[in-house]
């Protein structure tokens, strides 16, 4: 008789079980990581845009401006010179300017005060809150 009392192969498959769930965990969260990357990247092209098209109405606002300023009349009511720059359907750049001269008919040595330069919303945006999850 031994001493030695035989084991059974209990833990002959348990490296193979741990092999497999770390495969899969690592699947898991590779995938993880590239749904992640996609949004944050279809964010950063949203953001790009948006700021693409602000600066664009900018540029159109300065040039408004230095016309105003070099004395193009765009019909001043009361001194004051309104424009309005569409950035998108629902947005534009409101731009608002004062003469600062002392009277209206000089006005080739007359200039502007900025007083409103402000992105306006022209329609009420209804903001979506709830969360994409499957299963209901």
């Amino acid at each position: 008789m031994s001493k030695h009392p035989k084991t059974a192969g209990a833990h002959v498959g348990s490296a193979s079980v741990l092999l497999i769930f770390t495969i899969l965990s690592l699947v898991s969260f590779a995938c993880l990581s590239l749904v992640n990357s996609r949004a944050d990247y279809n964010l950063s092209k949203k953001l790009a845009n948006r700021q693409r098209l602000y600066y664009n109405a900018c540029h159109q606002g300065n040039a408004f401006l230095a016309a105003a300023n070099s004395g193009y009349d765009f019909g001043s009511d009361n001194g004051i010179i309104k424009e309005s720059v569409p950035i998108t359907d629902n947005q534009s750049l409101e731009i608002t300017l004062i003469l600062n001269a002392a009277n209206d008919s000089d006005i080739l040595n007359n200039s502007f005060s900025i007083k409103q330069w402000q992105v306006v919303n022209h329609e009420d945006f209804e903001y979506d809150y709830s969360l994409p999850v499957i299963g209901n």
